[in-house]
């Protein structure tokens, strides 16, 4: 999984998860508007990641240290969106939760945001990397679409599809990134890797 990814005991707080949302997962301005649908604590039941291809990959689930997560809805100026963060119990997605809504740091090892509603039982969001940085280049850069759904029994089912993007010079000395412009640079590419988790509701918030 990628960034919406698995990302290893990182350090998150709520500020961080909301300029993430505004500056590399921007979606198309329509916001999330059932995010209720969709939060509460979930146990993982399957995880997989195909790293060549968009065919389901091998299961991963033996391999995440965090088994649960927990679906929060948010908000920043007005625009609502929602966040999948990774926790290893009830207990522990709880403080993750509190710790997002107050913008206080909180360590995850995968996590996803959600932009806009599809309709009532699916949600989209997107993710756009920098790349790194390599003598005048910026590369390895990635951009990434993400889909939820929200199935009758209050399961849920996610899939990111990762494109890799062309590498490009530096901006002033730094790898910088537009989100409107990798979404269209990324329209033309094939998928390169394939992230899918499904979770089984444990209880509301």
């Amino acid at each position: 999984m990628r960034s919406g990814s698995l990302i290893s005991g990182l350090i998150f707080s709520g500020a961080f998860a909301l300029i993430g949302c505004s500056s590399s997962d921007g979606g198309d301005g329509s916001g999330v508007g059932n995010a209720s649908a969709f939060e509460g604590i979930y146990q993982v039941t399957a995880a997989s990641e195909n790293t060549s291809g968009c065919t389901p990959g091998t299961s991963t689930l033996s391999q995440l240290r965090d088994q649960f997560f927990v679906i929060t809805g948010s908000e920043l100026f007005g625009q609502k969106y929602v966040v999948l963060n990774s926790c290893s119990s009830v207990s522990d997605c709880q403080a993750k939760r509190a710790a997002q809504l107050a913008n206080q740091g909180y360590q995850i090892e995968y996590t996803y945001t959600l932009s806009n509603s599809t309709n009532s039982t699916t949600l989209n969001g997107f993710v756009a990397t920098t790349g790194t940085s390599q003598g005048t280049q910026c590369v390895g850069r990635t951009y990434a679409d993400h889909l939820l759904t929200v199935a009758a029994d209050h399961s849920v089912h996610l899939e990111s599809r990762t494109k890799k993007l062309a590498d490009q010079p530096q901006d002033d000395g730094f790898c910088v990134v537009e989100p409107a412009k990798s979404k269209q640079e990324a329209a033309g590419k094939e998928c390169s890797s394939l992230a899918v988790l499904d979770g089984s509701f444990v209880q509301a918030n």
